[in-house]
């Protein structure tokens, strides 16, 4: 019995147990499908957080006042205009942008429905902190801060379920918060580039001139948070520390202010992820080897089915290693028929996922080649103790079988 004669026997046995050799293999497909499918999804959730964290611009700090319910911030160590105005002294500082933010609601076009909407107070320096691609129009500009205007820029999503198109250049909108409503006037609309916004039922963000958002809300002059846009991008930690300084220096206070690095919150959240998606695979992976088990057991049933046609094999001529290699090469098919469909099932079910949670899956090659590698080690692995067993049976014994 030659190389091609025992594939091609390994080949009709496998087909002629269709259904036992498809549940045979559904261990292996569920094992590979899921690693291919989390690793896509998880890797394009990562792309997507790194383009949002991106459009901040990779040496944007974030300042926040730092919380101490025991020593509660005064009025004094609030963040102000003025704030932003001293760092943007600093001669390793380019920009420095300030923001403040309230939730409110707007009219839809159905008069029945509302949609939640954050207003965010914004000096004319927030597009380039926050890259914001504006398509109609125009953002904010020094004079609606310094006029007070009561101009809005909202995303083109929020103009779409407004007005039922994205380009409302010239339109108002009502924006209702808790002590009443205030009227805007539309001078541009940018494109919503936050995934997750398309995977969550998270707000759409609306900017006016931060001078206008503090007379709304009577805050006189302060701020929420500062977007200090940094120079050097190797001396991020020793700038934010100094941001710190100066802050604590100018409001005359001690550690009252949080400089985040917008580098290392990157870097943290993908190691989060990584972990999140390696436990995952990982639990896939168990799911693999319960589907060699799964193998393993079939090819012993087989090899006690097919005891009279191991004798007949052996008294025509076939060898030990003939008999090994032609059961060898059954769990090796099994197993990597059920890599195949399992990699064409997790890299069509990545999308589909990616498309239920609105990003773009990122699919692996090195993992598929692994997993391809994986299953056939899997099929090799089960198919070695059966593959033994059949070849060791004594072929006077095995042709009195019954």
């Amino acid at each position: 019995m030659n190389f091609f004669e025992s594939i091609t026997s390994a080949v009709y046995s496998v087909l002629a147990n269709r259904m036992r050799s498809i549940l045979t293999m559904l261990g292996i497909i569920i094992g590979i499908a899921s690693v291919i499918m989390i690793t896509s999804v998880g890797q394009g959730v990562q792309n997507s957080m790194n383009e949002v964290f991106a459009d901040f611009g990779a040496g944007t700090l974030m300042v926040n006042m730092r919380q101490n319910p025991a020593n509660p911030a005064t009025r004094r160590d609030r963040l102000t205009l003025e704030s932003a105005e001293f760092l943007a002294e600093h001669p390793d500082v380019s920009v420095v942008s300030v923001a403040s933010g309230r939730s409110g609601r707007v009219q839809l076009r159905n008069p029945t429905e509302t949609a939640a909407v954050t207003i965010i107070g914004a000096d004319e320096h927030f597009r380039q902190a926050q890259n914001i691609d504006v398509r109609f129009g125009r953002f904010l500009a020094t004079l609606d801060v310094d006029r007070t205007t009561p101009v809005v820029v909202i995303d083109s999503t929020l103009a779409r379920d407004i007005f039922g198109r994205t380009d409302v250049v010239g339109e108002s909108i009502r924006v209702t918060f808790w002590f009443g409503t205030v009227d805007l006037l539309v001078v541009g609309v940018f494109r919503n580039n936050d995934p997750m916004a398309g995977m969550f039922d998270f707000p759409t963000s609306a900017f006016i001139p931060i001078t206008h958002f503090q007379n709304i809300f009577n805050d006189d002059n302060l701020v929420d948070q500062l977007l200090v846009i940094a120079d050097d991008l190797n001396r991020l930690d020793e700038i934010a520390a100094e941001v710190t300084r100066l802050l604590s220096l100018f409001h005359g206070n001690e550690d009252r202010y949080q400089v985040s690095v917008l580098m290392s919150e990157i870097d943290m959240i993908n190691d989060v992820l990584f972990m999140v998606t390696g436990f995952v695979v990982l639990v896939a992976l168990i799911s693999l080897a319960v589907g060699g088990i799964g193998v393993m057991n079939i090819m012993l049933v087989t090899v006690t089915e097919r005891t009279r046609e191991i004798g007949i094999r052996k008294s025509l001529g076939a060898t030990n290693g003939n008999i090994r290699f032609q059961f060898l090469v059954e769990a090796v098919i099994l197993t990597a028929s059920g890599g195949i469909i399992g990699i064409i099932l997790g890299y069509y079910g990545g999308f589909g996922l990616g498309g239920l949670m609105g990003l773009t899956p990122s699919v692996n090659i090195p993992m598929v080649l692994g997993t391809v590698i994986v299953s056939s080690l899997v099929g090799i692995a089960a198919g070695v103790y059966p593959a033994h067993k059949a070849a060791k049976l004594d072929p006077i014994a095995a042709l009195r079988y019954e």
